[in-house]
């Protein structure tokens, strides 16, 4: 019988340092991490892409970057400083234009389809793109023209054209829900239908210091969803892991 409670463990931030791909390819090996988004303006993007193919069972998306480093596209004025850096915060989110977010949508996405990834769905560094409402815009409107789920805070299912998941949980994060046993409530509080759980795990490495001010959790993160306890816990009742792709 087909499982009621369908379940995304999904990992942000792939290709942000090789430690943290790393972190996340072995939680996903050996623990049950379903699915990733890659950063893909990153200097680590294309050795993390390349590691990935050995997986092929691991879910594949766009980490869609619109607030660190610079953009792959060529000249999106209204999201950059005068030095080519993105905007952050409320700079960003004043500044930001439609088309200049969409087409660097494109440019992130075509990277990963010139890398010969199968893309399974779109989400957002710092959920960037449900925060700014012209991005959320251009977000939907690519997603749709290549048929892509995107990651949703409420449900938009859009009569059907645009796919998401029945529920995000978003929680397990912080210092004070990195545990075995905070994951394992949050299981059993799924409910019927599909939901994604969001999660950075890692191996802590020298570039991450300077990247994210997330950092050491990241490894209790990975020790936990490695946790022989909650790898049990969702087969013995029978949780169907998958990811974007099988939506």
């Amino acid at each position: 019988m087909e499982a009621k409670r369908k379940l995304i463990v999904n990992a942000d931030d792939f290709g942000l340092t090789p430690g943290v791909s790393a972190g996340i390819l072995y939680a996903h090996a050996h623990g049950v991490v379903t699915s990733t988004t890659v950063m893909v303006n990153t200097e680590f993007a294309n050795e993390a892409l390349q590691a990935a193919k050995q997986f092929p069972a691991l879910g594949i998306g766009l980490h869609f970057v619109l607030d660190a480093g610079r953009p792959l596209s060529p000249s999106p004025e209204s999201l950059v400083d005068e030095n080519g850096v993105f905007l952050r915060g409320k700079e960003l989110i004043a500044s930001a234009e439609k088309q200049d977010v969409k087409e660097e949508l494109q440019a992130q996405l075509q990277f990963l389809f010139d890398q010969g990834i199968e893309v399974t769905h779109i989400d957002s560094h710092h959920h960037m793109h449900l925060h700014i409402p012209c991005a959320l815009e251009a977000v939907m409107e690519v997603a749709k023209e290549h048929r892509l789920p995107i990651r949703t805070f409420s449900e938009m299912r859009d009569n059907g054209v645009l796919r998401t998941t029945d529920c995000l949980r978003y929680d397990f994060y912080g210092e004070d829900h990195i545990t075995a046993g905070y994951l394992l409530r949050l299981f059993s509080e799924l409910e019927p239908g599909v939901t994604e759980v969001m999660c950075h795990p890692a191996f802590i490495d020298t570039w991450l210091e300077n990247k994210s001010s997330y950092r050491f959790t990241r490894a209790k993160e990975l020790a936990v969803l490695t946790d022989s306890r909650v790898i049990d816990w969702l087969d013995q009742h029978k949780v169907g892991l998958f990811h974007y792709g099988g939506l």
